[in-house]
């Protein structure tokens, strides 16, 4: 009677071990914005390589750019990726963002934005800027900010107008006169150099070799803290994309254009830092300096290293 009665509850007990054990085989979802930007979270997802980890990409439809920090903050989403002075600033403001990867690099070849104007256009430097209309996606960003401290070293910082043009419209608002220079990021300055439709003036390697380029990947500290071991997951997923778009260019830029609906003649891609590491303090105290200068953060409160961490990095991990 008593091994009848055992057998029972094995019996009844074998279902729910059973659901428990398809519960914890399931990825795990990490909710991501689709972003119209060069990204190399999509030739992990196109790879599998997420899915090695057990992990899954949710696609959760477009955010503007101006939303993204706003939507990792409110945890809207999970990670993405945006300029250093919008999670500062968003930090200050107390969102509690980490950066944990270092994302996208300038280089002369592959900068993170080019300054574009049409053909015929009488421009030829930045002293050619002064009182003509600027086209950039966002105030408060890399497209605004790199370009005054430019013209700020030039002499020019007072005598520019900025016009909100997202990088998708700019080609139009060029070849309609709307605005004279347009600020364009990849995969769009592909396309307009490509076609013919604009010519580049220079690229954001004149401003210090592009150390305000990078573009860092981060995520809410909340999140950080429930799921250490999917923000490890994820970091390694994305500097094995990184790494192999290095190598990759080309075929990167295929594959992203295949999943954006673009023209496979105009993809492009970024570099990426090497193994995704965050260089010691340098471009996140560029911004720190620069944002201080500009009165957007308190002089002397903000480290560099409250703001980013390469813990999560396999290729960190393995020199300790």
């Amino acid at each position: 009677m008593k091994m009848t009665k055992l057998a029972a509850l094995a019996a009844l007990a074998l279902p729910l071990m059973g659901a428990m054990a398809a519960h914890a085989d399931e990825p795990f979802k990490i909710r991501y914005a689709n972003i119209p930007w060069f990204d190399p979270v999509y030739i992990a997802d196109e790879k599998g390589w997420f899915a090695e980890e057990g992990l899954k990409i949710e696609w959760v439809g477009e955010v503007s750019a101006a939303q993204l920090v706003p939507a990792v903050a409110s945890r809207t989403i999970d990670f993405a990726n945006r300029m250093t002075p919008l999670i500062l600033t968003a930090n200050q403001g107390g969102a509690r963002l980490k950066i944990v990867a270092a994302g996208a690099q300038t280089t002369p070849e592959l900068p993170h934005m080019k300054y574009l104007v049409k053909p015929d256009s009488p421009i030829k430097g930045i002293q050619d800027f002064k009182g003509k209309k600027v086209g950039i996606n966002s105030f408060g960003a890399c497209s605004e900010y790199v370009l005054k401290e430019y013209l700020r070293r030039n002499g020019l910082d007072k005598d520019i107008n900025f016009v909100v043009v997202p990088d998708a419209n700019q080609e139009q608002a060029l070849a309609e006169g709307l605005i004279d220079v347009g600020v364009l990021h990849s995969p769009y300055y592909e396309k307009v150099v490509g076609s013919g439709a604009a010519r580049e003036v220079f690229n954001d390697y004149v401003v210090d070799q592009g150390e305000a380029g990078m573009l860092p990947y981060f995520t809410q500290d909340d999140f950080i803290k429930e799921h250490p071991e999917v923000v490890r997951k994820f970091v390694k997923v994305l500097v094995r994309a990184s790494n192999w778009t290095n190598e990759h260019h080309k075929e990167a830029g295929e594959i992203f254009a295949k999943r954006r609906g673009l023209d496979l003649q105009y993809a492009g891609s970024w570099n990426y830092y090497a193994n995704g590491l965050v260089p010691n303090d340098g471009p996140v105290q560029w911004w720190i300096d620069y944002l201080e200068k500009d009165g957007k953060l308190p002089a002397g409160v903000l480290k560099a290293k409250d703001v980013y961490t390469n813990d999560f990095n396999p290729y960190a991990v393995a020199k300790n």
